[in-house]
């Protein structure tokens, strides 16, 4: 089968399929004849067409009629359709030849430059439809090799981790009395090492699981949400008092796994940076920036310089020191990434010991809207 592009051209007189021929000859594509609906439809059988050019008054099987089978078929349901006539000028037929799936219909006699131009904008739209399937092919195997990494880390790497773990945690149970402070710290400081890694494999997990996870769209309540989260942070934390304020009816249309990320690891981030705080405070809520919508997520925790802003969604860049609070440095990296799939964007503003504000838009099919009221506890 052929690479090249093609054009089917279809006639029950051998004499117009000759002059269309002529009229074709330098739009560089192959032209294929066909003199009947039936030998049509049997090409478009053995190869893939950028469009078709039918006459309408044909015996058996018509114009229209192939028309109509071509579009009832999911290979050739896209093909543009020419319909290129001498039958009529009359609107119900020009109606009727729109109607059976054309984009176009010209009668005769026509000008040939016209329908050259016509069928080179086709094979364009064609070429470019290709060029895409090709994109998406490569996308594909990209995932593929992205879906075996994910394993191979998943598995691969685990077990030694656990090994180290579980080694490790005997030596101190087993051996304690054979190590002196020295030798415990150092076996400490490996078993808390080993402790990170396991921590950064499975966030490098799910940021890769985000960027090829299939959205399931869905009107979801971010305010449910948000209090889930805080919920899970109070039960880890029961004796730290946190004033958190949720704006009710906080909604989004969106994915609701996808969006969770978004909330639990702002909300997360927000708890932990307000660790060293008096009175901590986290506000989540919705306004209006330059005229859009915008959910936030307030805290008057440790805030950040904002000169290394830059670095903030980029993977393990992290802008406090891992002892004063710890992280991988890939949260917000999977929120970026989950705000960028719906279309939106995230932005934040922030001073040093003065807390951090995280905005983000879910784009225009996220449109969301927010109550005047909300809950503070």
């Amino acid at each position: 089968m052929s690479g090249a592009q093609a054009i089917l051209m279809v006639d029950d007189r051998p004499e117009n399929l000759l002059a269309l021929e002529r009229t074709l000859a330098g739009v560089g594509a192959e032209l294929v004849r066909a003199v009947s609906g039936q030998a049509a439809l049997a090409a478009t059988l053995e190869r893939d067409f950028a469009v078709a050019i039918l006459d309408v008054q044909m015996p058996v099987l018509d114009g229209f009629e192939l028309a109509e089978l071509l579009r009832g078929d999911p290979k050739t349901r896209a093909m543009p359709i020419i319909f290129l006539t001498a039958a009529s000028w009359e609107e119900e037929q020009i109606f009727k030849g729109y109607e059976s799936g054309a984009v176009d219909y010209i009668v005769k006699p026509y000008h040939p430059d016209i329908l050259i131009s016509k069928v080179r904008v086709f094979l364009a739209l064609d070429a470019q439809q290709a060029e895409l399937r090709r994109h998406r092919a490569e996308l594909s195997a990209v995932n593929a090799e992205l879906e075996a990494f994910a394993y191979s880390v998943s598995h691969d790497l685990r077990a030694p981790l656990r090994a180290i773990d579980g080694f490790g945690q005997a030596l101190l149970e087993d051996f304690q009395q054979s190590l002196d402070d020295v030798g415990k710290d150092y076996l400490h400081r490996v078993l808390r090492e080993g402790r990170r890694l396991t921590g950064l494999i499975d966030d490098l997990l799910v940021l890769s699981r985000v960027s090829r996870a299939e959205m399931d769209r869905e009107q979801v309540s971010l305010s449910d949400l948000a209090a889930e989260q805080v919920a899970t942070l109070r039960a880890g934390e029961p004796d730290r008092q946190v004033e958190v304020s949720i704006a009710s009816e906080l909604t989004a249309y969106g994915d609701c796994t996808l969006l969770r990320q978004v909330l639990d690891n702002l909300i997360s981030n927000a708890w932990k940076f307000t660790g060293r705080v008096d009175r901590a405070k986290i506000e989540v809520g919705r306004a209006d920036q330059g005229g859009e919508g915008a959910f936030f997520v307030k805290d008057n925790g440790a805030g950040f310089d904002m000169a290394y802003a830059d670095q903030l969604f980029a993977p393990f860049q992290r802008l406090h020191k891992e002892e004063d609070f710890p992280g991988t440095g890939v949260g917000l990296s999977t929120v970026q990434r989950v705000v960028t799939r719906h279309g939106g964007r995230i932005w934040c503003e922030s001073e040093v010991d003065r807390g951090t504000t995280f905005w983000f838009t879910l784009g225009e099919e996220g449109a969301s809207v927010d109550g005047t009221s909300g809950v503070t506890w």
